[in-house]
């Protein structure tokens, strides 16, 4: 006879995990002493126990499992539940290839990045800003990129080039703005100055990265390299052109 710590310990499943079969009743033990509770398995239910580990594994649910199990199955029933495990794993295979896809197609444009931003970033100081926009604060990084869609559709229609800032000076939240250098009519948009910066570090990208939060990690990670960090108001310039600017205030890494 085996303790259920010594099945689970054969098996490598967990003692709460049998408890829940046992509760499903894929797993009974075959004796249960009725003072302390203690389960006592025969040798043999660690065969059935590692069949339900594998059929686990296979992503069959314990219902399914449970009757995978019944000796009186019929080959209707075995035979409807492998077909829908195909196409449950059919869709699993679709849909982790698509997912697989888009992680290798960023994993690509991360390493060109890479490669572009160790060619192209310089250190120099950052001119003064002086342009006309509109801010919205976040919360977290996460919704930056809502924020400046936001912006940009209250933003008057321009040529020119777009200027956004990321603020994360305070802690409690992120100050986002997005302007041109030209004075707009409308009364929401207001003036924006952002002073100069003695230390900073500068990249250009003549295609825009699809990620510019990726972007900003691969700066960073260079940046370190060189014993520095950046902090401060972050800024990002879109030309009319299409180019796309990074800068950011930077000093040493303590």
């Amino acid at each position: 006879m085996l303790s259920i710590g010594e099945i689970a310990h054969s098996a490598g499943v967990s003692r709460r995990m049998l408890r829940h079969w046992e509760d499903e009743g894929l797993l009974t033990p075959a004796v249960t002493d009725p003072v302390t509770g203690y389960r006592r398995h025969q040798d043999s239910q660690l065969g059935r126990v590692r069949a339900i580990t594998e059929l686990r594994a296979l992503g069959f649910g314990l219902a399914e499992i449970g009757q995978l199990l019944d000796p009186q199955i019929g080959q209707s029933t075995l035979e409807s539940l492998l077909i829908h495990q195909v196409d449950a794993l059919q869709r699993e295979i679709t849909e982790a290839s698509t997912r697989l896809v888009h992680v290798q197609h960023r994993l690509d444009i991360i390493q060109n990045k890479s490669m572009e931003i160790i060619m192209n970033l310089s250190l120099t100081a950052l001119p003064s800003l002086n342009f006309w926009g509109l801010s919205t604060a976040v919360l977290d990084e996460t919704e930056i990129g809502h924020a400046v869609s936001e912006l940009y559709r209250r933003l008057p229609q321009s040529d020119e080039e777009i200027v956004l800032l990321y603020d994360g000076t305070r802690d409690d939240q992120i100050t986002v703005s997005a302007g041109t250098m030209t004075q707009s009519e409308s009364e929401a948009v207001s003036r924006i100055v952002v002073p100069e910066v003695p230390e900073g570090v500068t990249v250009t990208f003549d295609v825009p990265p699809e990620s510019i939060a990726d972007a900003w990690i691969l700066i960073e990670t260079e940046l370190e390299k060189r014993h520095l960090t950046s902090f401060g108001v972050y800024r990002q310039v879109n030309s009319a052109t299409g180019h796309v600017t990074l800068q950011a205030p930077v000093r040493e890494r303590h």
